[in-house]
């Protein structure tokens, strides 16, 4: 046992694992109490709080624009002359499949059906316009400001491991700077503890909204009566455990880069189907007009609060997703940063703004343009599947207008397991690195602490699922993402404060 956790930062570890052991039992005990409170503090955090998740995209903006446009865009993340660890193509699929998982897929097919029922600006449901800016409002709750986002912290943390040669990829030694002798304290524990707690309800939320759906397709599929609903949930979480238990195990060279890549090919085969078994030409339309719309709108959105109407918009769609890419925020920092070796600020910086928003608007693009013709060309009521059969009938629905329905289905179920598959690696590696003491930049986390992370999602899902509740608590990444904007603000000046101490102005780079 000793041998075990010598290497494991137990004051880290044990409250993690004790709170969250409470949260299961809690759940198990009193479910309709703890629905009741989740929702409570998710009213909070939207009502008297949404300014503050709008508020900090923006100031994410301006620090990303100012770290690599200025005079440190140009500092590499390792030696002078080390060159990236992963080609581009690698860093990509790694980035990417990290920062989304099966919600792009089920999600691009059907938020914008949400968006036309009930649009923003008090457009007219099922209007012209209302079919416009459903098609481009999902590319902006996962386009350039999700991803502006996870900045402050993978420039903390790559300059910390790589440049300063920290044996750590704790967010709380990334603040180091600010924190001081608190680093190893109570302050730094607290940040690390609520980092582990972000990264949990975060792969919550995916896992709330990917199993149900899934769950569906192959009850479909092969023909399982309802009545075994829960136990094919388990079964979808089961072959998720053995997916990316391999995968964690083998490691990040081995497992989750090799998993990604294959993601990526699966994943764009899949879009590409779509697309062309769809109304090509008709898709293509809405994203150009979609990217003029965005463009015009952007700042309208970014700062869309209803001051003066019920607030319902911003409060379920915006402030959510700005909830929940903040609770991801430690995660995809920690991750991207531990893979970004050898590339400058400015290249890790734009390059994951940039590819990352792609491959979301990609997604958006095709799956949200062929659920939308779907709708208005009245081949398929969407609008009312979804309100009567769930989200799970309702991608259903779209499947069975594709060609070989049957095995489409199939298709998109291997795609999503892996699109998860790899974000849940992501997690739990991240995980494994912030309860491990020391970290070097070419060691691993151990074996046994990887998979225990990624257990305990499916062990979390799995309660969470026996008492009916996934689909409200998957809403606590943004009661999570509430403390993490602080965090968020503390990374953005320790980042400052290190590289204006590191190099000074009159200092070539």
């Amino acid at each position: 046992m000793r041998k075990f956790c010598q290497k494991i930062n137990l004051k880290i570890f044990i409250p993690s694992c004790i709170t969250l052991m409470l949260l299961i039992f809690i759940l198990l005990l009193w479910p309709e109490r703890a629905r009741k409170a989740v929702m409570y503090l998710f009213d909070i955090c939207t009502d008297s709080f949404g300014w503050l998740y709008l508020t900090a995209c923006i100031i994410s903006f301006a620090f990303l624009i100012w770290l690599s446009l200025g005079r440190f865009g140009s500092v590499k993340l390792g030696g002078k002359d080390e060159k990236p660890q992963y080609s581009d193509i690698s860093w990509i699929a790694m980035l990417f499949t990290a920062g989304v998982g099966t919600s792009i897929v089920i999600l691009g097919f059907l938020e914008p059906i949400y968006y036309v029922s009930s649009p923003p600006f008090q457009i007219v449901p099922f209007s012209e316009t209302a079919y416009e800016y459903a098609h481009m409002y999902g590319q902006f709750h996962w386009g350039f400001s999700a991803w502006a986002f996870y900045n402050p912290a993978i420039v903390a943390v790559a300059y910390m491991m790589y440049v300063k040669k920290k044996s750590s990829i704790r967010l709380s030694s990334a603040c180091g700077i600010l924190l001081n002798k608190h680093t190893d304290g109570w302050l730094g524990y607290c940040i690390d503890i609520l980092v582990v707690f972000g990264v949990v309800d975060s792969i919550s939320t995916s896992l709330g909204i990917g199993t149900p759906v899934l769950a569906d397709v192959i009850r479909k599929v092969f023909g399982i009566p309802k009545d075994y609903e829960l136990i094919v949930k388990m079964v979808v979480l089961t072959v998720w455990i053995l997916i990316f238990g391999t995968s964690v195990y083998l490691g990040l060279d081995k497992g989750i880069q090799r998993l990604s890549n294959i993601n990526i090919g699966m994943a764009f085969l899949f879009m590409l189907v779509v697309l062309l078994a769809g109304p090509t030409v008709d898709i293509l339309k809405m994203e150009v007009n979609s990217a003029g719309l965005y463009v015009r709108e952007f700042f309208r959105m970014s700062t869309y609060m209803q001051p003066f109407g019920s607030g319902e918009f911003t409060k379920n769609w915006t402030v959510f997703y700005w909830g929940w890419w903040i609770a991801f925020m430690p995660m995809m920092g920690m991750f991207i940063g531990k893979i970004s070796r050898g590339r400058t600020i400015k290249n890790v910086v734009w390059g994951q703004l940039l590819w990352g928003t792609l491959g979301c608007c990609f997604s958006f693009m095709i799956f949200g343009g062929y659920s939308l013709w779907l709708q208005q060309s009245g081949q398929v009521d969407l609008a009312a599947i979804l309100n009567e059969e769930g989200q799970g009938g309702a991608v259903i629905a779209i499947l069975e207008t594709l060609p070989m329905a049957r095995f489409m289905m199939l298709f998109l179920c291997i795609v999503c397991f892996i699109y998860l598959a790899t974000t849940i690696d992501s997690c739990a590696y991240v995980l494994a690195g912030v309860t491990t003491k020391a970290l070097a930049p070419d060691q691993e986390p151990a074996r046994w602490n990887r998979i225990f992370w990624a257990v305990v999602f499916c062990v979390l899902s799995i309660a969470l699922m026996l008492i009916g509740g996934i689909e409200s608590v998957k809403i606590m990444s943004v009661v999570t993402g509430l403390p993490l904007i602080f965090v968020l603000f503390l990374l953005m000046l320790a980042v400052k404060r290190t590289l204006e101490q590191d190099i000074p102005k009159d200092e070539k780079l």
